[in-house]
Parts: structure tokens; sequence; C-alpha cells
């Protein structure tokens, strides 16, 4: 299985257990740090996505508000 089908996975049982997950990109420029946090080796292991996990405060959840997508995708030209 490959690793988004894997982490949608984690994600969704999560969810179903009542536990809040995000998949995040955001440690990319602190990634060497995290690695070292972790104890990842660095020069073997790319951490490709962090996934925080945490019980939530109420089950109230609705899309985040989004940018439109006509305003950030653009296909066969810019």
């Amino acid at each position: 299985m490959g690793l988004t089908r894997t982490a949608d996975a984690g994600l969704l049982a999560a969810r179903a257990r009542g536990l809040g997950t995000v998949w995040t990109t955001a440690q990319a420029p602190l990634e060497r740090e995290l690695a070292k946090v972790l104890g990842v080796p660095y020069e073997e292991v790319m951490l490709a996505a962090f996934i925080p996990l945490a019980f939530t405060i109420g089950t109230d959840f609705k899309p985040a508000p989004r940018i439109p997508r006509k305003e950030v995708l653009h296909w066969e030209r810019w």
C-alpha cells in the first residue's frame, strides 16, 4: 500500500475512534531537526508527512474555508 493510502487509512481510523488528525508538510523546513528529535536517520529516511494525533474538543467538524479551485489550479497553462 502506498504512503497516501496508508496515511488516509490511518486518518480515517483515528477519526472513527474520536481522534483528530491532520496531514501536514509544514515540518519540511525543519525536517533535519525533527528527524533528530524523533530519532529518524535523516540521511536514510525522508519525512514525507507529519500527522499529529489528538483527542478533540467536540465533534462539530466541517470543511475548512478554501480558496476557489479556479484561483489555484492551472491546466496546461499558467
